[in-house]
């Protein structure tokens, strides 16, 4: 959010997401977090793919097709519990 480039009228937005996360953090709760990159490309097509990342550029995208696969893989296998996943496919 404090890097060159970052939409500025994005930051109400993430702020309020990290504040959902360290709640979240601090519970007892299972959680998984899921983050799109910043194109979340509701028109894109299905390519099959996608990568977990530490960190995610605004200029890095993903569809909505792939996005949902790595939804459905840690609803069946959970491999990532208590984690903030980053999914893009650039």
């Amino acid at each position: 959010m404090d890097t060159p480039g970052f939409p500025p009228e994005s930051r109400p937005f993430c702020v309020a997401h990290q504040a959902g996360l360290d709640v979240l953090r601090a519970s007892r709760a299972d959680w998984l977090y899921v983050s799109p990159a910043g194109d979340f490309d509701h028109n894109g097509d299905r390519s099959g793919h996608y990568r977990v990342a530490a960190h995610l550029h605004p200029e890095d995208r993903i569809s909505y097709a792939d996005f949902a696969i790595p939804l459905i893989d840690e609803a069946v296998d959970g491999r990532h519990p208590h984690e903030h996943l980053l999914i893009s496919s650039s």
